[in-house]
């Protein structure tokens, strides 16, 4: 019975440290939760390391999304049930065996949903929501474009797309990448270059060019998706994994009109009217335990080989996600 602690920021290895935990007592109003897996995001790297949108409230238990049983109900809490399967709607603080929660901010999920499933529904299917969504309801049948294609958040955008009837054009890195994007319904796949570029405008001669596009690269990938974007598109920035600045020629606002945005899904999340993002966790909810919405798994720790695990959810051309599994 662990929990991952740190006193400080800094390079995740040196900053986590593991501390025994006893099972902590819900008061009014709260439930427990034992967690069962938490996700190791770049998010939570960047947590750590204190680069993220928001510093941490030192000393603190990372971890920003995860999924549990609820085993304890404090005083006047009669939902939701003992034994059920439920998401934290808050984090971090699930890089732990118990948390404990108001009743208020746990969203209790379907039962045949897998709990590492379960585990990584709060951050990257949300954000491929929100992105599909944030210059209003998308079109059926219109193209979106993106980059980082073979990323969590990436695959779920295409998974979601096919679901709402958009299609995707998806620019990747690495050749070997293209296969797991066709595997989960993409359309249309590219190299991210000049060359990938030139291909996707001659495959979609004819038809209307795409009206969004999502950037978590930057630099020269960002421009291109620029290129693809027809008059009055919108670009959405919402990562910079090439760390490259994204510079935009004066003609694409001034010829084309495009919209350039940023998306963060914290800030997103606090625009949602009260009881919309339960909804919108539910709706995704039930699309992975049906299993139109699955998220790649890597590798899986204890809590204990928190060093291995940190190491390698920092390695890139991983097959998935980094999980803790608590038994």
């Amino acid at each position: 019975m662990h929990q991952l602690r740190m006193a400080r920021c800094g390079p995740p290895a040196d900053a986590v440290e593991l501390h025994p935990q006893a099972p902590p007592i819900p008061g009014p109003g709260e439930v427990r939760l034992r967690l069962r897996a938490a996700a190791l995001n770049p998010a939570d790297l960047n947590f750590i390391e204190g680069h993220y949108g928001r510093q941490p409230d030192l000393p603190c238990v990372p971890g920003m999304e995860g999924a549990g049983i609820i085993d304890a109900l404090g005083p006047g809490v009669a939902a939701p049930a003992l034994g059920s399967l439920a998401l934290p709607l808050t984090g971090p603080g699930n890089w732990a065996t118990w948390r404990i929660l108001p009743a208020t901010a746990v969203l209790t999920l379907p039962p045949n949903l897998d709990p590492l499933q379960a585990a990584l529904l709060r951050i990257n299917p949300a954000t491929a929501w929100g992105l599909l969504h944030a210059a209003g309801p998308p079109a059926p049948g219109s193209w979106v474009a993106q980059n980082a294609a073979s990323s969590a958040a990436a695959h779920c955008v295409i998974q979601l797309a096919r679901g709402l009837q958009l299609r995707t054009v998806n620019f990747v890195r690495r050749p070997e990448s293209a296969a797991a994007c066709r595997a989960l319904g993409a359309d249309l796949t590219f190299p991210d270059d000049a060359a990938g570029l030139a291909a996707a405008r001659a495959a979609l001669a004819g038809a209307a060019p795409p009206a969004l596009a999502f950037n978590a690269v930057g630099g020269d990938s960002a421009l291109r998706l620029l290129d693809l974007l027809g008059p009055g598109g919108t670009h959405i920035t919402y990562g910079a994994m090439g760390r490259q600045a994204l510079k935009v020629p004066n003609s694409m606002l001034i010829f084309k009109g495009l919209t350039l945005r940023g998306f963060w899904l914290s800030r997103w999340q606090e625009g949602l009217a009260p009881g919309e993002a339960a909804a919108l966790y539910q709706r995704l909810a039930h699309l992975a335990a049906s299993g139109q919405l699955r998220q790649q798994i890597d590798a899986t720790y204890p809590l204990a080989e928190f060093r291995q695990a940190l190491g390698r959810a920092a390695q890139s051309g991983r097959g998935g996600k980094v999980l803790f599994a608590m038994p």
